[in-house]
């Protein structure tokens, strides 16, 4: 039990959202201004270490524009090499609003393909596998491969701010990116000057600077946590780096404490002070988390009694958590028809998010994965880390009737916090659970920071690095 609850739980997929959201490129700004076609290499690094590059392409054409992109990585975790692979190709139309997209994403024996084609105000996204996923759409919308051209074809000046809405493809959602041009300054890479154009760029809480040349193509760029990409030639971009032994990823994500507890999971109340981050950057108030002051600050969090009394199925409140998406794919016949496999015919709430929390814990092989983590993947596979198991029991949850979120933040782990994916299942008030770790309910030691899926999850990403926890006090069972 040791070794599950120490070396699993790095979630990859975040780290995965900021790289290949790092490693867009740009394309053409006018019909008439630049080349019919343009390339870019950038080599990607995190902290001084080199994990992989990228290519991107673009082709001009008369209904309009076609972005190329494709990424490798490399990192480890937990002692294991994850080799990860993304392609996308995307076009628009000459105004650079989306048109269609393919995206593939490839890692060991994981894989996912999507398409999606924008028709009127709908985005119809297609997963291999799976049916239609339709995304409502409120005015024009741009892909992330855009964001140099949509700048620069404006003629920017320093102190500028232009807003827009694009589809990230990365995290399968549409979201608003704000970008502020801080300005022309000189940029010298592998010997060459550029004339390079900063943007600082927001996208919900992630923040990354960027320079890019005259034709809204990345010179360079950072971001968090602690990455970065430069271009380079595409010899130097493939190029593998050899010498010190690459550094695994869990050391970097982790927060020490100096407190010692030696049974984290019968934890039911404690009281952490928290620094290194801003108490409005982050949601702390919850039904089991409460702020007692911002200066410090200082949370508790306490573990919710579970209704003792029968609650029907389906829960008819909170139906917006009964929904399916593209990774909760809880309408899918084969979704239901395991979940019913393992429950029956549920008529208690209670009892059935109890027993699924059992059995997810039991059947799933606890493996850390580069995985772009949907309920019919791990369906298939069987294994995964703490978000396979977390979008695996929502889709499960959600299936019989059981209001069920996945939420992000920190747990503590032998004497240190990581970055960890739960769930929390309204039973009358959200309970959290972990099927991860096998709780119901989930123990103190599980400090909530977001809910969603991996837009809403890399948010998270901002504080790796900058985040300090001291345990002021705690009560066990």
């Amino acid at each position: 039990m040791a070794t599950l609850l120490v070396m699993k739980y790095l979630r990859l997929s975040l780290i995965l959202a900021a790289f290949l959201f790092v490693v867009r490129c740009g394309g053409p700004r006018t019909a008439s201004s630049v080349p019919k076609t343009g390339e870019s290499w950038l080599a990607t690094y995190l902290g001084d270490k080199k994990i992989g590059y990228s290519v991107s392409r673009y082709n001009k054409y008369p209904d309009g524009y076609r972005f190329d992109n494709l990424m490798q990585i490399e990192v480890v975790t937990a002692g294991k090499t994850q080799r990860i692979r993304s392609r996308s190709v995307v076009t628009t139309w000459p105004d650079l609003t989306l048109q269609s997209l393919k995206f593939k994403f490839v890692s060991q024996n994981r894989k996912l393909m999507v398409t999606g084609t924008v028709h009127g105000s709908e985005l119809r996204l297609v997963p291999e596998g799976d049916k239609p996923r339709v995304v409502h759409l409120e005015g024009p919308v741009y892909p992330m491969a855009a964001i140099g051209q949509l700048v620069i074809g404006r003629k920017p000046a320093a102190g500028s701010t232009y807003r827009f809405t694009v589809f990230d493809a990365t995290v399968m959602s549409v979201m608003p990116v704000e970008v502020a041009v801080q300005g022309y300054e000189k940029l010298t890479i592998d010997g060459k000057t550029y004339d390079a154009l900063k943007l600082q760029t927001r996208m919900a809480k992630l923040e990354m600077t960027t320079w890019i040349d005259k034709n809204g193509m990345i010179l360079a760029e950072k971001s968090p946590p602690k990455m970065r990409s430069e271009r380079t030639s595409p010899k130097l971009a493939i190029a593998t780096e050899t010498g010190e032994a690459k550094f695994d990823l869990l050391k970097m994500f982790r927060i020490k404490v100096d407190t010692v507890i030696p049974n984290a999971a019968s934890v039911r109340y404690v009281k952490v002070e928290i620094s290194g981050i801003k108490p409005a950057d982050f949601n702390f108030a919850g039904d089991n988390q409460v702020v007692l002051s911002k200066q410090p600050l200082v949370v508790k969090i306490s573990v919710p009694d579970i209704p003792d009394t029968v609650m029907p199925l389906p829960v008819k409140t909170q139906k917006r958590f009964l929904r399916p998406t593209l990774s909760i794919q809880c309408d899918n016949s084969a979704i239901k028809t395991k979940a019913h496999g393992v429950l029956g015919e549920p008529k208690d709430a209670v009892k059935a998010a109890h027993e699924l929390v059992s059995w997810v814990f039991t059947v799933l092989k606890k493996e850390p994965t580069a995985s772009f983590p949907t309920a019919l993947d791990v369906l298939k596979h069987m294994e995964g880390d703490c978000n396979e198991h977390a979008v695996f029991f929502a889709a499960l949850a959600r299936a019989v009737g059981i209001p069920t979120k996945v939420v992000v933040g920190l747990v503590y782990v032998n004497g240190a916090f990581y970055y960890h994916a739960w769930n929390e299942v309204f039973l009358d008030k959200w309970i959290p659970v972990d099927a991860t770790f096998g709780e119901f309910p989930a123990s103190a030691l599980h400090m909530k920071l977001g809910e969603g899926e991996l837009s809403e999850q890399a948010q998270i990403l901002t504080v790796v690095g900058e985040i300090g926890i001291k345990i002021v006090e705690f009560k066990s069972d």
